[in-house]
């Protein structure tokens, strides 16, 4: 591999990040359109482009349930570090 497994970690964590910056900036601009028209409607007739949009939105929820179940594994692994600190709080 060409990272390790931190870096990989890392990397993934950023991309998520990526997309939740993503979604805030669309929901936002979805709140100023509803502030000045009242409300917001889409429309899309190109049938490709529609099943396209759904299938990359699905692709970033998998993703980000993905990366929060990853990082809720790592809540619960142990850590040299935690090791080394017990034992000099035991002392």
């Amino acid at each position: 591999m060409f990272f390790g497994r931190r870096i990989r970690f890392a990397i993934i964590v950023l991309a998520s990040q990526l997309f939740l910056i993503a979604l805030a900036i669309v929901m936002e601009i979805q709140m100023i359109l509803i502030s000045i028209n009242g409300l917001v409607q889409f429309e899309e007739h190109n049938k490709v482009v529609l099943i396209m949009e759904i299938l990359l939105t699905m692709l970033i929820t998998f993703f980000g349930v993905f990366v929060f179940i990853m990082q809720l594994k790592r809540l619960n692994e142990n850590r040299s570090s935690d090791y080394h600190n017990v034992r000099h709080e035991r002392k």
